[in-house]
C-alpha cells in the first residue's frame, strides 16, 4: 500500500511506479471542499450514504453503488454520518500507458444514474470487480497482490470499453493548463484562509483581473469563490468538532468563520445536521 499526502483542497496521491494504483477504506472523516488530482479516482460504497458534487451535477451514492471521477476532474465528496465508509482507488495515467501505449486522449464518464440501456451489463460487471477486490483489501493474502492488480486492470479495461469517450488533445491541454491554475489558488487558500481574503487578492495571486477570476473559478468548479473559501474554513471545523471537545465559537474562530448565521446555514446544509448532531454521531461512530 501506498501514503496519501492529504490537504483539504487538492488531493496530491502518491502512487508507488511498480503497481500505479492506490486502494484504501475512506470514510466520513475524509470529507473535503472541491478539489481535483492527476489519478482517476473510483469510489465504491460499501455502507452508509455519500453525495458527489462533479461539473455542477449531485450524484447520491448509496451501498454498492460506484462513480468514476476522471482525471483533472473537479469534485467533491461528502460521506453521511454516523456510519458511512467506501473503499477508493486511484489509479495513474502511467498505468493506462503501460497497457495501452499512447492511447488516445479520452474521458472516462461512469454514473450508475447516468447509464445508458446498454451500459448497465458493463455497470454490474464493474461493481462486482470493485466488490470482490474490497474482500482482497480486507483479507490481504499472499496473493493480494498479484489478484488486486489483475481486478484493476479488469476494471480499467471495462470503464475504457464501455465508458470512454474520446476527446481533442486541445481540449486535453487546455484542461490541464486550467487544472494547474486551478491548484494554484487552491493552495493559495489553504495557506490563508484563516485570514480574510478578497476575491482581487486571490485573482491578484493568478495574475488576472477580478471578473475573469469570478468566471473562472465557477466555470471550472462549480462553486463562487467566496463560498469555496467558506467550505474550506467548514471543512477544518469539522475536522475539530469531530476530534476536539472545543467549544464551536473557539473553533469557528480559529479557522476565521466569524458569521455564525451563514455558518450554521451552510453547515446544516453540506451535512444535513447542526454543529452539535454531527459531535454527537461522530462519538456513536465506530469508524471515528
Amino acid at each position: 500500500m501506498t501514503g496519501i499526502e492529504r490537504d483539504n483542497t487538492y488531493e496530491n496521491v502518491v502512487l508507488t511506479p511498480d503497481t500505479g494504483f492506490d486502494i484504501r477504506f475512506v470514510t466520513m472523516n475524509h470529507n473535503s471542499p472541491f478539489h481535483w488530482h492527476r489519478e482517476l479516482e473510483i469510489l465504491y460504497i460499501l455502507n452508509g450514504h455519500a453525495i458527489v458534487s462533479m461539473e455542477g451535477k449531485r450524484y447520491e451514492l448509496n451501498p454498492l453503488d460506484a462513480i468514476v471521477m476522471d482525471y483533472a476532474k473537479v469534485h467533491e465528496v461528502i460521506y453521511e454520518l454516523p456510519q458511512t465508509m467506501g473503499i477508493c482507488i486511484h489509479v495513474s495515467r502511467q498505468l493506462l500507458r503501460r497497457y495501452l501505449g499512447d492511447v488516445e486522449p479520452m474521458e472516462i464518464w461512469c454514473v450508475g444514474q447516468r447509464l445508458t440501456g446498454d451500459q448497465q451489463e458493463a455497470y454490474d460487471r464493474l461493481c462486482s470487480f470493485l466488490k470482490e477486490l474490497t474482500v482482497l483489501y480486507v483479507n490481504q493474502k499472499k496473493t493480494y497482490r498479484l489478484k488486486s492488480t489483475a481486478l484493476v486492470l479488469n476494471i480499467l479495461a471495462c470503464l475504457i470499453e464501455h465508458f470512454g469517450t474520446p476527446v481533442t488533445l486541445s481540449a486535453t491541454v487546455a484542461k490541464t493548463g486550467n487544472m494547474e491554475r486551478l491548484e494554484r489558488i487552491c493552495d493559495y487558500v489553504e495557506q490563508h484562509y484563516q485570514e480574510e481574503i478578497t476575491l482581487q487578492e486571490a485573482a491578484d495571486e493568478l495574475g488576472l483581473n477580478k471578473e475573469y477570476f469570478c468566471r473562472f473559478f465557477k466555470q471550472n468548479t462549480g462553486s463562487s469563490f467566496i463560498r469555496y473559501v467558506n467550505q474550506v474554513r467548514i471543512n477544518h471545523i469539522y475536522q475539530d468538532l469531530l476530534h476536539t471537545d472545543e467549544g464551536v465559537q473557539e473553533i469557528l474562530e480559529r479557522h476565521g468563520f466569524f458569521n455564525q448565521k451563514l455558518f450554521y446555514r451552510m453547515f446544516k446544509e453540506r451535512y444535513g445536521c447542526t454543529p452539535g448532531e454531527a459531535r454527537h454521531m461522530a462519538c456513536n461512530s465506530p469508524y471515528l
